[in-house]
C-alpha cells in the first residue's frame, strides 16, 4: 500500500536515526515498502543500510555510481515506488512513534489524494520526539483551502503521502521537467491539486525537521525564480498559486533577510533583494513583508519582524487570504 522512499546523500548518522524507527515501527506491517535510494555517498551510508537490514528492515536499496542531483535522486525514489501511496521522505528528518500505523489506518478507512503531515524544526542532535497536544484531523475537499493550509510548506519533501496511483493517472507533464529546480516533490503534489478531491491533514506535528541553520545553496532564487514559475506553470488555480507564493513572501523571507544583514557581499553575489524583485517586484507584500526587514535600521528591522508574526498569525487565526 505504501512505500516510504528515502533518498539520500552522505547522511550516514541521520539515516541511521531515521531507519531505526523505521525498524521499530514496521516489526509487524506487510504493507509497507523502504525504498533507499543513495546518490553515491561516500560515507558510511552503505553500512548503515546493511546494519539495518541484518536488525530485520526489509529494504530495496538504490546506488548510484555517481552524484545524479538531489532532484533526480527523487525521481528515482518515486519511479521505483510500487506502492499505491509514495511517502517522499528526507533523510534528515524523523517521524514520531506509531506515525507508520497512523497513516495506514487512515488509508484503511479513505483513499485521499494526499496526507499532509504536520512538523516541527530542531537543531542538533534528535533526542526523542517532542511532546504536543492533540489536534483534530482536518478533511479538505477543495485544492484552495489545501493549498492555504499548507501554503509554503507544500514544498516539504518529508510532509506529503501522495496518492502516487492516482497521480500517474492523471493528465500532468512529465515530472523530469522539474529536474534542477529543487522541487522535483512538486509535481506530483501540483498534478493532484489540479484534479483534488479529498486530501486528509494531520495537524499532529508527527514530523521532526532538521531546521536551516543558515540561508545557502541559492535559496533565493530557489524559493523565488524557481518557485514562483513552476507554481504558475503547474497549478491552475489562481487562489492556490497566490497562498502558495505569497505566503512564501511573508514567512520565509523575512526571516532569511534578517539574518543577511549580518553578511557582507564581498564574492560578487547578486543581493536578495535583487533576485526577489526579479520574481515578487510587483507583489506588495514583498515590500511591505521583506523589504523593511533588509532596508531599516536594524532595531526598527526587529520591530517589524515582530509586526510580521503577529499579522501571519492573525491571517491563519481569521482564514484571511496570505
Amino acid at each position: 500500500m505504501l512505500s516510504f522512499s528515502i533518498p539520500t546523500y552522505n547522511r550516514a548518522s541521520d539515516l541511521r536515526t531515521l531507519l531505526a524507527e523505521l525498524l521499530d515501527q514496521l516489526q509487524h506491517e506487510s504493507q509497507v515498502e523502504v525504498i533507499v535510494s543513495d546518490n553515491a555517498s561516500t560515507d558510511d551510508t552503505a553500512a548503515v543500510v546493511q546494519e539495518m537490514a541484518e536488525l530485520g528492515l526489509p529494504m530495496r536499496y538504490f546506488r548510484n555510481d555517481i552524484n545524479l542531483g538531489p532532484d533526480a535522486n527523487i525521481l528515482q525514489c518515486y519511479m521505483q515506488a510500487t506502492g499505491k501511496y509514495i511517502w517522499l521522505f528526507g533523510d534528515d528528518d524523523i517521524i514520531a512513534p506509531r506515525t507508520i500505523r497512523r497513516i495506514l489506518s487512515a488509508l484503511e478507512a479513505q483513499e485521499y489524494d494526499l496526507i499532509a503531515i504536520n512538523s516541527y524544526s530542531f537543531n542538533g542532535p534528535y533526542t526523542g520526539h517532542r511532546k504536543f497536544k492533540p489536534r483534530s484531523d482536518l478533511v479538505l475537499t477543495s485544492a484552495e483551502d489545501l493549498a492555504w493550509h499548507l501554503h509554503v510548506f507544500m514544498t516539504f519533501l518529508s510532509g506529503f503521502v501522495v496518492n502516487k496511483e492516482r497521480a500517474d493517472s492523471l493528465p500532468h507533464e512529465p515530472f523530469d521537467r522539474l529536474l534542477n529546480s529543487s522541487f522535483l516533490q512538486l509535481g506530483p503534489r501540483l498534478t493532484i491539486l489540479n484534479h483534488h478531491r479529498r486530501s486528509l491533514f494531520i495537524r499532529d506535528p508527527l514530523i521532526a525537521a532538521t531546521g536551516n541553520t543558515s540561508v545557502s545553496y541559492g535559496l533565493y532564487r530557489v524559493f523565488g525564480a524557481n518557485l514562483a514559475s513552476l507554481t504558475r506553470q503547474w497549478l491552475k488555480s489562481k487562489r492556490a498559486q497566490q497562498s502558495i507564493l505569497n505566503s512564501t513572501i511573508r514567512t520565509l523571507f523575512p526571516f532569511w533577510l534578517i539574518g543577511e544583514r549580518f553578511k557582507l557581499y564581498k564574492d560578487g553575489r547578486e543581493s536578495p533583494l535583487a533576485v526577489l524583485r526579479a520574481s515578487f517586484g510587483p507583489n506588495p507584500r514583498l515590500w511591505l513583508f521583506a523589504y523593511p526587514v533588509y532596508a531599516l535600521p536594524l532595531p526598527v528591522a526587529r520591530l517589524w519582524l515582530f509586526a510580521i508574526r503577529i499579522a501571519n498569525r492573525a491571517t491563519r487565526f481569521a482564514g484571511l487570504p496570505w
